[in-house]
């Protein structure tokens, strides 16, 4: 038991060695995957690994700073529900990661009785609040949401179209206040400091899904709002709590509600029909824009629908590359965005170079 409860609160633990070892493996699938597909990696280098460790590190030192300078102590039960949790999100973030589940931590306090528990519980509302808000500003801000990935499927009839995939995992180690009368005992990174006991906990932000239904840069930016609107819900409730006297069943099970409501909304908002991306008959659809190619600087986006070339239509990647050629440093393009509005781009490309224009399309050839 003592080996398992190491493993779970050390910040350089099981979590936090079972996240890496996914980044580093999502990261080298989508790039082989990317070069069988469409012939080149759309991120070559990776960059979702260095965006685990040092974005992470920034959150965690803020989120401990608060914490600390507030004295916010939480229970060590909410400490080990909190890691426990995070695991078994890690062990499901093949298919899908998002940390909404972070509120059902204080359940675990359940059974406790007396205002130190009051206080305990409105703190980790506090915390749950405040890595919301963190989430909420990466959804929001960060660029790591860029590193989507174009997948192809086929229904039944044969008919491709995109789906988007996005896997950024951010590791947040943060110094916690917890309430332990004495951890010579435990396994734990601890220190004590002044009658409060500082322990090490890993924990994990970011996200990782595939949508068909739209991008996954939208997809995920879109999920900010809730995000940001449930973690000022609980600061706002565990600052009340902490000056107000609440049952405290009701302090143990409004964070849970509040992360039910959350996955609720998202369930919601991914069944809304938004922007497809689909292989058309007129035209030559981008399903992938390289970064700093050409391609990113006329702000192509995926789901433009090129319809014209150099005052040439096209309908398939062999039109589209024929009248490239036709100006080998110079491109002009007539596309139709995804939302339905007309618009000219052009550009000058590397002399010789035209296929380095960076567009990845649904044909097996690239652009």
């Amino acid at each position: 038991m003592a080996v398992v409860v190491a493993l779970l609160i050390n910040p350089v633990g099981l979590v936090f060695w079972l996240a890496l070892g996914l980044t580093i493996w999502f990261a080298v699938n989508r790039t082989d995957r990317e070069r069988r597909r469409y012939l080149r990696a759309i991120h070559p280098k990776h960059p979702e690994i260095g965006r685990f460790f040092w974005i992470g590190l920034v959150v965690g030192a803020l989120v401990s700073l608060v914490m600390v300078i507030g004295r916010l102590q939480i229970s060590l039960a909410a400490l080990l529900a909190l890691s426990g949790l995070t695991l078994v999100a890690l062990l499901f973030s093949k298919w899908r990661f998002s940390p909404w589940w972070l509120g059902l931590a204080s359940l675990a306090a359940v059974g406790q009785s007396g205002l130190l528990a009051e206080q305990h519980a409105a703190n980790l509302a506090i915390l749950v609040g405040l890595l919301w808000l963190t989430q909420a500003g990466l959804a929001r801000f960060n660029r790591g949401d860029e590193i989507e990935s174009p997948v192809i499927q086929q229904d039944r009839r044969q008919r491709q179209s995109a789906a988007f995939e996005l896997r950024q995992l951010f590791w947040v180690p943060l110094i916690l206040p917890v309430a332990v009368e004495n951890v010579s005992n435990l396994p734990l990174l601890a220190v004590t400091v002044q009658s409060l006991t500082f322990v090490g906990l890993p924990l994990l932000l970011g996200a990782t899904f595939m949508t068909p239904r739209d991008r996954a840069q939208t997809a995920w930016r879109r999920s900010w709002p809730w995000y940001g609107g449930a973690g000022g819900v609980l600061i706002v409730y565990g600052i009340v709590a902490r000056t107000m006297t609440f049952p405290l069943l009701v302090s143990l099970v409004f964070p849970a509600v509040v992360s039910l409501v959350l996955v609720g909304g998202f369930i919601w908002q991914g069944r809304q029909v938004h922007l497809t991306v689909t292989l058309a008959d007129q035209g030559v659809v981008l399903i992938g824009v390289v970064p700093h190619t050409p391609a990113a600087e006329m702000g192509l986006q995926p789901g433009d629908r090129v319809l014209a070339c150099n005052h040439h239509s096209v309908n398939n990647s062999r039109e589209l590359y024929d009248a490239i050629q036709k100006e080998p440093t110079y491109c002009r393009l007539r596309l139709r965005q995804a939302d339905g509005e007309l618009r000219l781009a052009e550009t000058a490309i590397f002399a010789g170079a035209p296929h380095e224009l960076g567009m990845i399309l649904f044909p097996e050839e690239t652009a």
